[in-house]
């Protein structure tokens, strides 16, 4: 079993994304404690909205750059 906490990372980050995001997951129950099925099906909804929200065209994207640029332009007013 490795220990070293460098060759840990290293196993880590050649990991599929898949298998990151499901670690990842799970050191972060371990750090906070099991997420609430309601709060954690709340996010899943909120994501799925946004993600159609864009689809259709309802919503858009905007580079944080651009975002920033608005708003420091807009607090100079």
């Amino acid at each position: 079993m490795i220990t070293n906490p460098k060759e840990i990372e290293t196993s880590a980050l050649n990991l599929d994304k898949k298998n990151k995001a499901r670690l990842v997951d799970k050191l972060l129950q371990s750090i906070h404690g099991k997420i609430d099925p309601e709060i954690e099906q709340s996010w899943i909804d909120e994501v799925q909205k946004r993600k159609e929200s864009l689809k259709s065209g309802d919503a858009s994207l905007h580079s944080s750059n651009d975002v920033l640029k608005e708003a420091r332009k807009r607090i100079q007013k």
